[in-house]
């Protein structure tokens, strides 16, 4: 992740992607697995962008099972 103001996405120049196929980057995690970490209270190292995505990915879920 930037930390170059001009970087307004977060995601630029050489930093590393925040996920790599399902796997979250520097976490060594999926997805799903950190999602369940989250929710069991259990602290897990992501950057802002990957907390995102791993809420987004929850959100996704509840949706999905209430349909």
């Amino acid at each position: 992740m930037s930390n170059d103001p001009a970087c307004t996405t977060g995601l630029c120049g050489t930093a590393v992607p925040p996920l790599v196929g399902s796997v979250l980057t520097g976490v060594g995690m999926t997805l799903p697995q950190a999602a369940r970490a989250l929710e069991e209270g259990r602290p897990v190292a992501l950057s802002d962008v990957q907390r995102r995505l791993v809420e987004q990915w929850a959100e996704q879920q509840v949706g999905a099972a209430a349909r």
